[in-house]
């Protein structure tokens, strides 16, 4: 995700947002979607997406008889991506589905899945872990996914809704920093800070925090908006942590056709 999805402000605050012409609200409403986004994180946002999966996932489980088995202790077995753990199950410790397919998540909806050409019904699958696209229906989503064709036979392709849906206050806090910058475009007072530090005027000091500092931290300058970067994105990550393995192919992303 490189731009902000589904980002729509909430101006309840803002009671000149309709005295704007059309061209400044756009912008104003762009400016503080893409800096309320990035200030939280890049974690927020419901964007449309669709993948060729490369096909379904196994779990593999070897056994290790461990000490005491036969008394119920616990058993040694390697998981799938080969990691040592621990079990006290039966033969399911391998604690996942026989037949599912990795989707790059979090998944919020799925949308369509189209195998060999058709169409499968929403009762054909579910979505675990918003990442895992499980079969449900007896059947099983193939070994391998021809990549090489656009439909019939082989084709595999899965469109879904990916990302986090954006919290009803963040959608009040873009709109109020929409609305000042939109008081700042045409001219008006508004309450996004300036530059200086310190202003002297006929005896009286105003201390202002330095823009840099704003910038820097990924703050606005505007105490409720602010309070909401801090709570959502408390330790000031740019992007959503991640876990990248070689074990785990990620399916090729289809961007036009």
């Amino acid at each position: 995700m490189t731009v902000p999805c589904s980002w729509t402000i909430d101006v309840t605050c803002c009671a000149d947002w309709e005295s704007y012409s059309s061209a400044v609200r756009d912008a104003a409403t762009s400016y503080a979607t893409t800096v309320l986004w990035a200030a939280t994180g890049r974690q927020f946002g419901l964007c449309p997406q669709t993948v060729r999966p490369c096909g379904r996932y196994n779990g593999t489980r070897q056994w290790i008889w461990g000490w005491g088995f036969y008394g119920g202790s616990w058993i040694p077995y390697m998981d799938a991506l080969g990691v040592w753990r621990n079990c006290g199950c039966d033969c399911a410790c391998d604690c996942q589905p026989r037949c599912q397919v990795w989707l790059p998540g979090p998944v919020d909806q799925v949308l369509e899945v189209n195998l060999n050409g058709a169409v499968l019904t929403e009762t054909a699958y579910r979505v675990d872990n918003s990442q895992w696209l499980v079969r449900t229906d007896g059947d099983c989503w193939p070994e391998c996914s021809n990549l090489n064709v656009d439909s019939g036979q082989g084709f595999f392709e899965v469109s879904y809704i990916k990302g986090v849906e954006v919290p009803s206050d963040l959608r009040v806090a873009a709109g109020t920093l929409a609305c000042e910058w939109a008081k700042a475009c045409v001219g008006a007072t508004c309450r996004l800070p300036g530059r200086a530090a310190q202003i002297a005027r006929q005896g009286v000091s105003v201390n202002m925090v330095s823009l840099d500092n704003l910038m820097e931290n990924g703050f606005t300058g505007l105490p409720e908006v602010d309070q909401l970067i801090r709570t959502y994105n408390p330790r000031r990550l740019p992007y959503p942590l991640r876990v990248i393995t070689p074990d785990m192919p990620a399916p090729r992303m289809t961007t036009s056709g």
